[in-house]
């Protein structure tokens, strides 16, 4: 024995050494690693397992959400060019100047418009109603009837324009629930301004009334239309049309109330 070890003393160290450097390596290097990969894989065990619970209890994966923000953001861009597309300007006389109140401002506009849009008419031949449909205004609802009269002046120029037989209403209040009508319903998101006229005129009058009211840049929605012609050999029809100005807030609740 004491033989082997002198001979082979050297060999014997070393691999004494070399499987001194296994233990070591495996209690301090591969058992701590085996340890967090059983961890790791344990943890994404759990996190697959909760997953499957969240889906099957209605809630998305984030593969899902991701691809939700995604089209959110593609809806955002096209909103934004659907509003530049269905945008109404009002001129900025209909805006209330800081020197009187919104209601003082409404209610010499509209006479000043009234007697401004009945010269006209009368100038060419149109007949035109006694009023513009815009009553019982107050400090509260002042602002919005300034621009529903906004409204007002737009479609009664779009009629005169186009060469209409004769005005027989207007009514600026339409769907507002200030007359016997029920209030039509609302969201924040979308609000409407909505004005009715009563008309008449031949068939080129009637179509440059719908195409007019729809022109880029002072676009109205046409809610309602209907046009009636009670004599066949004649080019003449009874119409009336409800228009709306669109004011869209992306940031607004879809639920009408």
């Amino acid at each position: 024995m004491e033989y082997f070890w002198k001979e082979n003393k050297k060999f014997v160290i070393a691999v004494g050494a070399g499987l001194l450097g296994i233990i070591l390596y495996n209690s301090f290097v591969l058992g701590p690693l085996g340890r967090s990969a059983d961890a790791a894989k344990s943890k994404l065990q759990k996190e697959k397992t909760e997953l499957k619970v969240r889906m099957a209890n209605g809630v998305p994966s984030e593969d899902s959400l991701r691809a939700a923000r995604a089209s959110r953001d593609r809806s955002k861009l096209s909103l934004a060019a659907l509003q530049k597309e269905i945008d109404f300007k009002a001129p900025d006389k209909f805006k209330k100047p800081s020197s009187e109140s919104a209601k003082t401002h409404f209610e010499s506009l509209s006479i000043d418009l009234y007697k401004e849009l009945h010269g006209k008419a009368v100038g060419a031949k149109i007949a035109f109603p006694a009023h513009l449909g815009l009553d019982q205004v107050n400090d509260d609802n002042a602002k919005e009837y300034l621009e529903r009269l906004a409204i007002v002046e737009r479609v009664a120029q779009v009629a005169i324009d186009a060469e209409v037989e004769k005005i027989e209403a207007l009514d600026g209040l339409a769907g507002s629930g200030s007359r016997d009508e029920a209030p039509s319903k609302k969201s924040t998101f979308l609000s409407k301004y909505a004005v009715f006229m009563k008309f008449s005129g031949k068939a080129e009058s009637v179509f440059k009334v719908l195409h007019g009211l729809q022109k880029k840049g002072v676009y109205l929605a046409v809610t309602n239309f209907e046009a009636v012609r009670d004599d066949a050999t004649k080019d003449l029809f009874a119409a009336t049309i409800s228009v709306a100005m669109l004011k869209v807030d992306d940031k607004g609740s879809l639920e009408a109330k």
